[in-house]
């Protein structure tokens, strides 16, 4: 069971497997870009050393959020605060200047996890505004070919992304038999 109670929207075996690339590399300050109800940030925070120096952004009610899932995510935010790591959360679109900015006072970081923007441009913007703050960059749902996302019926772009910037860097994918999602993983 997630920690906000609802379907997981990450693979649990491709989410352990990406955790535990992140505590092998001693990762210590880590970023997530569309941290939604705040589940995986939150799974995260229980699995990295305390204290740590955690950032999420996300836009709740946007194209690929949720309207109600901000006091998941604020919940989320105080759990992990109450393990003891520095958290600090930001509320808007990860393209916004004021929002980059706010990130890079936090930055730079050991890790990211970019699943915000699933369409090209909005992936295309996170990796290019968020990729260089983070020695590990990983991106949610590499796996497929522009399948539609069930509830906004729009297409998941982020294959394209991956395919195209993962041969000029050391990566891995992490994906389970059978999974749709997938998790990408590079080092800059």
């Amino acid at each position: 069971m997630t920690f906000s109670g609802r379907r997981a929207s990450q693979h649990p075996d491709e989410l352990a497997e990406f955790i535990a690339l992140m505590q092998c590399e001693g990762v210590r300050s880590y970023l997530e870009i569309g941290a939604r109800h705040g589940d995986t940030f939150h799974e995260v925070a229980l699995n990295l050393h305390t204290p740590s120096v955690m950032a999420a952004v996300d836009l709740p009610g946007g194209n690929w959020g949720v309207r109600t899932s901000q006091s998941h995510l604020d919940r989320a935010a105080e759990s992990c605060r109450d393990m003891g790591h520095n958290i600090a959360l930001m509320l808007g679109d990860s393209r916004s200047k004021d929002v980059i900015s706010m990130v890079e006072g936090y930055g730079p970081f050991d890790a990211a996890l970019i699943d915000g923007d699933h369409l090209y441009d909005g992936v295309k913007a996170d990796w290019l505004n968020y990729g260089p703050m983070a020695h590990i960059v990983a991106f949610h749902d590499i796996a497929g070919d522009g399948v539609l996302q069930k509830s906004s019926k729009l297409p998941v772009e982020v294959p394209r992304l991956w395919n195209e910037i993962k041969g000029g860097f050391r990566h891995v994918e992490i994906v389970a038999p059978g999974s749709t999602m997938g998790i990408g993983v590079i080092w800059r």
